[in-house]
């Protein structure tokens, strides 16, 4: 077949066409997808639990009381006082990074009662406990918003004691000391507000007189109290 002399421009201009695509193509950039932006978990901060606070409690508590005389003698049957109790409490938390350190006292109004009784006789000993103070030092770890403490301290009671022989009653007022110790847990509503649930184990110990006879006796309790407690930080 013979090429006209129309061939061969036609065919270069066809070549150049198809050309031009490709060239077009190999002068176009890369697209290139941005790299996936990693955000960092959120690390909650420490809470400032530094600083002071004041505030109310209630709880319950149940004592084993342990009485006995002069002789050697206890009651068959001894007291377990056990009531309600509503007090005030303040303290001062120093904070160094996570860990909290602090001091905290209360006194709270109880009312704690029961008799120990003898099977034999109609001798009986009456236990009343009004009221209660501790001063003890915390230790907590600050998790956000809550912080889970240990405490332990001095603790102090006073009481009431009484024998009655049936024909007379000997009475005697007594201020016990010890200590007392727990756990517990504190959680910040707010900046200012917290709430706390706690457990209390207080040992005392005290003495009933009377007036030298044999009825005298060495009294030991074990006080175990559950308290909830508001506070206002400072």
């Amino acid at each position: 077949m013979t090429l006209s002399k129309y061939s061969l421009p036609l065919l270069a201009a066809m070549g150049t066409t198809l050309a031009l695509p490709a060239l077009a193509g190999g002068l176009t950039e890369p697209v290139y997808e941005p790299a996936p932006v990693v955000v960092p978990a959120p690390v909650a901060a420490p809470s400032n639990w530094a600083g002071g606070y004041a505030g109310v409690v209630l709880g319950y508590a149940e004592d084993d009381v342990d009485i006995t005389d002069d002789l050697g003698v206890s009651p068959d049957d001894q007291p377990k006082p056990k009531g309600g109790l509503a007090g005030l409490t303040g303290g001062y938390n120093f904070q160094s990074g996570n860990w909290v350190y602090g001091v905290e006292a209360d006194i709270a109004k109880t009312d704690l009662s029961d008799k120990g009784t003898f099977d034999l006789t109609a001798e009986e000993y009456d236990v009343e406990i009004n009221s209660m103070a501790t001063l003890r030092g915390r230790v907590g770890y600050d998790m956000g918003r809550w912080m889970p403490y240990a405490t332990a301290g001095f603790a102090a009671a006073d009481a009431d004691y009484s024998f009655d022989t049936g024909a007379d009653t000997i009475s005697d007022g007594n201020t016990m000391t010890g200590y007392s110790a727990g756990v517990g847990a504190e959680y910040a509503i707010s900046d200012n507000w917290s709430a706390k649930g706690e457990y209390l184990y207080t040992n005392l110990e005290g003495r009933f007189q009377a007036g030298g006879g044999v009825e005298s006796a060495d009294v030991d309790h074990e006080i175990h109290a559950v308290r909830a407690g508001l506070n206002y930080r400072f």
